[in-house]
């Protein structure tokens, strides 16, 4: 599989950073300042949250009408992800990566 077959075939694929920025673009519509809260750097999260926003997911995700009670399930669900994500780095002694 080549490079830009790759890219597309992640089109399709929720990662952790892409679901980091659709927690942080639902509470405001920002999308610069949902890729700095999502962990982007400064100089890369304007054109990161452009790039973000148009993502096929992202868009999927925006048209989702969640309440105050699903966006909190939604960012309680997200602090358990990263919690497990240290759990397995702890286990694979990846703590640097």
């Amino acid at each position: 599989m080549g490079f830009s077959s790759r890219l597309k075939a992640h089109r399709k694929i929720l990662t952790l950073e892409t679901l980091k920025f659709i927690v942080e673009f639902f509470k405001d519509r920002d999308a610069r300042m949902a890729a700095l809260r999502s962990g982007v750097p400064e100089n890369y999260a304007s054109r990161q949250g452009q790039w973000l926003k148009k993502h096929p997911i992202v868009l999927a995700a925006m048209e989702a009408d969640l309440d105050d009670r699903e966006m909190l399930k939604l960012e309680k669900a997200l602090v358990e992800i990263d919690r497990q994500m240290e759990t397995c780095k702890e286990i694979l002694g990846l703590q640097d990566f």
